[in-house]
């Protein structure tokens, strides 16, 4: 699993079209749509093949490390396939998504989430200072 945390001012992102890569990915059903969120957390994270509920947890952990050095609640869940050449199967990429996002619903912190599955256009306004952008593997 891999994963680039960014702390933004500004995330803004469009559905464009379905995704049909890879073969058998299945678009979220809510559909084509505007993505928005002010001062907080974006997370592009992709799953690799092998990926389990582990590695998951540790992902969930370095966010959760991150609000609290940027002192946010808001979070972006937003998947990136493009961060690795070895993607897992889409169902497990989704399963695993899935679990992030709800692990984070179960919180007090107020997540949203780029849809899975479609291409899209995105604009990001990303602070400068030290530790603003983290890129992690687990």
């Amino acid at each position: 699993m891999r994963a680039l945390i960014l702390h933004t001012d500004q995330f803004k992102s469009k559905t464009v079209e379905k995704s049909t890569r890879p073969e058998g990915i299945k678009s979220d059903p809510e559909g084509l749509g505007d993505r928005e969120m002010q001062n907080g957390i974006t997370v592009f994270f992709c799953v690799k093949k092998n990926d389990d509920s582990v590695k998951l947890n540790n992902l969930y952990n370095e966010i959760l490390s991150a609000a609290n050095d940027f002192k946010t609640q808001e979070i972006m869940i937003a998947p990136f396939a493009h961060l690795s050449n070895q993607t897992a199967e889409p169902k497990l990429a989704k399963k695993l998504y899935e679990e992030l996002v709800l692990r984070f619903k179960e919180t007090t912190f107020k997540i949203e989430t780029s849809q899975f599955g479609y291409h899209k256009s995105l604009l990001l306004e990303i602070k400068g200072h030290p530790g603003s952008f983290r890129y992690r593997e687990f």
